[in-house]
């Protein structure tokens, strides 16, 4: 019998020593730069985190620094404000004082020069017996009277036109409320007036019999503030009163026109 020997060793190629080294230089195990390559990128990444953290603890203080400086400034500016509305307050309480100051003597009509307006207004026919003051006459639709009151003029004429007369003068009066001058009462007395003893009325030709007519008139007081009757009061020679309202106008209390 025959054998077959084959030589595989004649036939297997023959590979450097060189390209050997080369294929296992990457997986060299002495090699450490990418482990430390990925230690750097890892410290940077956390240090710069930490840096953007303190970054934002900074800021974090300085804004509750600022946070507390404001609550002290609107601590003060509160205290400010508290200050200021005191103020107000007694300023209105002041202005509320001085207008029901000024309130008072816008209401005060003085007797004297009330009592000249009408002496000035009496006709020569007639005389005025008694002048008073009275509550007044509520004027619809108010149902009470008028706060500054009235007048009653009682006295004799010698006519009912004198009366009339005497009243449409009355009217006129800036110290009265033309609406409510009326005639309340008037009426002829029985007994004429003796030519020899007691005269005539003026106007009236001597002997003639003449019976007098007693009347009343009342009206209430204008309600027209006494600030803008300051000339009526000069005439009339309330002067007193007309100097205070002045006084207290030019120190800036009350306004006159």
């Amino acid at each position: 019998m025959y054998g077959l020997d084959v030589n595989f060793l004649s036939d297997r190629e023959i590979r450097p020593v060189a390209e050997a080294s080369t294929a296992n230089a990457g997986g060299a195990p002495g090699d450490r730069r990418p482990l430390y390559l990925g230690l750097i990128a890892g410290v940077a990444a956390l240090a710069l985190v930490g840096g953007y953290w303190l970054v934002l603890q900074r800021q974090m203080q300085q804004l509750r620094a600022q946070e507390q400086q404001l609550d002290a400034d609107i601590a003060a500016i509160q205290g400010q404000l508290q200050e200021i509305n005191t103020l107000r307050a007694q300023i209105q309480l002041v202005q509320d004082e001085n207008a029901a100051f000024a309130n008072v003597f816008n209401q005060i009509r003085p007797w004297s020069a009330l009592l000249q307006e009408v002496r000035d207004r009496i006709p020569e026919r007639v005389r005025v017996v008694t002048i008073q003051q009275t509550g007044g006459t509520p004027i619809p639709p108010e149902t009470t009277p008028p706060q500054s009151g009235g007048v009653e003029v009682v006295g004799v004429a010698c006519s009912f036109d004198d009366i009339n007369d005497f009243s449409l003068v009355l009217q006129q009066s800036p110290l009265l409320d033309s609406g409510t001058v009326v005639i309340s009462q008037s009426a002829r007395q029985e007994e004429s007036l003796d030519p020899d003893t007691d005269g005539n009325c003026p106007g009236t030709p001597a002997g003639t019999v003449t019976a007098l007519v007693d009347f009343t008139i009342r009206a209430n007081l204008t309600d027209i503030p006494a600030t803008e009757l300051l000339t009526t009061l000069d005439r009339q020679g309330a002067v007193g009163l007309a100097t205070r309202i002045r006084a207290l106008r030019d120190s800036g209390v009350i306004e006159t026109p």
